[in-house]
């Protein structure tokens, strides 16, 4: 048995028919180019590294099942990411996630943990503190601050795919928005106000 073909410069719409047809396989590539923006989306969201392990590998699943659905001039990302957000959602509002270990947990695709990259001294000590800051106030958010947040700079989507991900209209995505980019500034704001002169 030999490697399997590239298949990287096919469009989503021709792997996806590809699929449909049986060719199963083609469906690692529609993976390998979600993967790393649907676990960044995943992990920020649910906050956990198993539950947004556990959340991908559940949306490709779904994915898998709903390619029928999928318009094949359409963008597979955008479209799977939906399903990501869907899936965690789900996944907090059923109290399946765990207490939440930022600076412990491992960061995105297997990264060392936010903790240890702070104490190397090869890394851009003032750019890491920065992130550490900006990870801390997201913390203190709310969930739904966190959620519209996480959609919107995390996964890319638009506004009309945060409004599909979240079942509301996209007036209310856009005032949750704003109301949430707020809501970050001060929680920075604070930090900053309490840290010693």
């Amino acid at each position: 048995m030999g490697p399997a073909p590239d298949r990287s410069a096919l469009s989503d719409g021709e792997l996806v028919r590809r699929v449909r047809e049986g060719e199963a396989d083609a469906y690692a590539e529609l993976v390998r180019r979600t993967r790393q923006r649907g676990y960044r989306l995943a992990r920020r969201i649910t906050r956990n590294h198993e539950d947004a392990d556990d959340v991908l590998q559940e949306s490709y699943v779904k994915a898998y099942r709903a390619l029928d659905r999928f318009a094949a001039d359409r963008s597979f990302g955008p479209w799977f990411l939906t399903i990501v957000a869907r899936t965690a959602l789900s996944s907090i509002r059923d109290a399946k996630r765990r207490a939440a270990d930022s600076l412990d947990e491992p960061g995105a695709d297997g990264a060392a943990p936010l903790g240890e990259r702070v104490a190397d001294p090869t890394q851009d000590a003032a750019a890491l503190e920065r992130r550490v800051k900006v990870e801390r106030a997201y913390a203190r958010l709310s969930e739904d601050h966190r959620v519209v947040l996480a959609l919107r700079v995390d996964a890319d989507l638009s506004y009309a795919a945060m409004a599909d991900a979240l079942s509301v209209p996209v007036g209310t995505v856009m005032s949750r928005l704003a109301r949430a980019r707020e809501a970050l500034i001060d929680a920075l704001n604070e930090m900053r106000e309490a840290e010693p002169r």
